[in-house]
């Protein structure tokens, strides 16, 4: 992740407890680190979606983010 790393920690430790929304991701993060601007969340959440490692579920209309579950060939 590079110098984007931090950020991504933050969120997935947030994401870590309970699938959150956008705001509900960010006062989560603030709770974590102290301070984040919204475009460096923003931006480390589409780097964790690019990677395939946070994932966007829709319910009731609103967007959330969760940690993406992966099955290894052993859970099958």
């Amino acid at each position: 992740m590079g110098r984007f790393g931090e950020p991504a920690l933050w969120i997935l430790g947030a994401l870590g407890r309970e699938p959150l929304g956008l705001i509900g991701l960010f006062d989560a993060v603030i709770a974590i680190h102290g301070s984040i601007g919204p475009g460096t969340l923003l931006g480390a959440l589409a780097r964790l979606e690019q990677h395939r490692l946070v994932t966007r579920v829709s319910d009731s209309g609103s967007s959330m983010y969760r940690v993406t579950s992966h099955t290894t060939e052993m859970d099958r």
